[in-house]
This record gives C-alpha cells, sequence and structure tokens, in this order.
C-alpha cells in the first residue's frame, strides 16, 4: 500500500498529536513511512501542515496534486491544503455543514471527482466535554465513513498505544464516537 495524506490546521488543534498517530500505524502495518511538518509565525493559531507518506517513497514533501487524502481541521486551513490533493482524493473537513463551505470551491472539487465529508469535530468535541479530542474525533469519523482505508481495530490500538496514561480512556472513547458518526454520515460531496 502507498498513500500521502496532508494534515493542515492550526497550532493547539492536536496536529501533530494526529500525524503521530498515522506514523505509528504505518509502522504498525510495516509500512515504511516519512514525513514531514510546517508550523506558523506562532505555535499556537498559526497555520500547521504536516505531509505523511506510507508506503515506498523516496521523500517526505507531498507535490502539488499527488496527495490522497487531505485532513483539515480548520475550515480555512482546507482552502490553503486543496491544491494537494489529487483526482479522486478525499478530503475531510472539520466544519459544521458543507453549506459554509464556498461553492465555487466545490464546484472545482467536483470537476476533479474530489469526495468532501465535513464533520462537526470541534462542536462534537465540546458536546463530549472533551475539547482538545476533536483531532481524535475527526479520524475516527473517517475510519467510521468506510472512506479511509485503514482498519478500525488498528487505529484504535495505536490511539490507545501513543495517548497518555491520563488521556487514554478520553481519547479511546473520542475515536469511538468518531467512528460511529462516521458510519452514520452520507458523503457530503
Amino acid at each position: 500500500m502507498k498513500i500521502q495524506i496532508i494534515l493542515a490546521g492550526i497550532g493547539g488543534q492536536g496536529i501533530l498529536f494526529a500525524l503521530k498517530i498515522l506514523t505509528e500505524l504505518g509502522l504498525k502495518l510495516g509500512l515504511d513511512v516519512m514525513g514531514s511538518e510546517t508550523h506558523g509565525m506562532s505555535q499556537r493559531g498559526g497555520s500547521v501542515i504536516a505531509h505523511l507518506k506510507l508506503g515506498g517513497y523516496q521523500s517526505p514533501m507531498i507535490r502539488t496534486g499527488t496527495a490522497d487524502i487531505l485532513f483539515a481541521f480548520d475550515g480555512n486551513e482546507a482552502y490553503r491544503s486543496l491544491k494537494f490533493l489529487k483526482k479522486n482524493g478525499l478530503c475531510i473537513i472539520n466544519l459544521e455543514n458543507i453549506d459554509l463551505f464556498d461553492g465555487a470551491v466545490l464546484k472545482h472539487l467536483r470537476k476533479k471527482e474530489i469526495t468532501v465529508m465535513v464533520y462537526d469535530a470541534g462542536g462534537k468535541a465540546i458536546k463530549i466535554g472533551s475539547v482538545r479530542s476533536a483531532n481524535i474525533l475527526l479520524l475516527g469519523f473517517s475510519v467510521g465513513t468506510g472512506l479511509f482505508p485503514f482498519k478500525h481495530k488498528d487505529l484504535g490500538e495505536v490511539i490507545g498505544a501513543v495517548s497518555k496514561q491520563k488521556d487514554r480512556e478520553a481519547n479511546l472513547k473520542a475515536f469511538e464516537i468518531g467512528v460511529l458518526d462516521g458510519k452514520q454520515k452520507k458523503i457530503d460531496f
């Protein structure tokens, strides 16, 4: 298996923890793992983008138009990172609903046959009383949709293994809630 994933958001949203989870997942599955991350001007609130390649790649950076999946932990960062997605790619956005996304951009994505799914991971994190779990909810949601090419069991085991003891229970609960929500969701676009 070869897959290229972009994780984009702003500082403080747990992008680097999500990157760690997906990196460990790749290692658990015996895949070659290569990645890179860039941070904005500020640690909290600045743009953060992570590139992750699983499989036999030669360089860590993902070129424009070649990413299989984009996880956008912030709607505005989704706009900045859409250029990385290839035709027939998958875009999963932390956003309340698809109506909040620009119609002209959606029209462009339709031409590129990009599947777009939105999930209000931030809102759900507040509802379950675990504000810091939006990143885990979004990963769980992706697995639940059936569009993310990894197994629920494998990702859950990795989340349990890499989470700090004090966060493990909350992270696993958030993951399972995201999975259930993903199973009930239809493709937005």
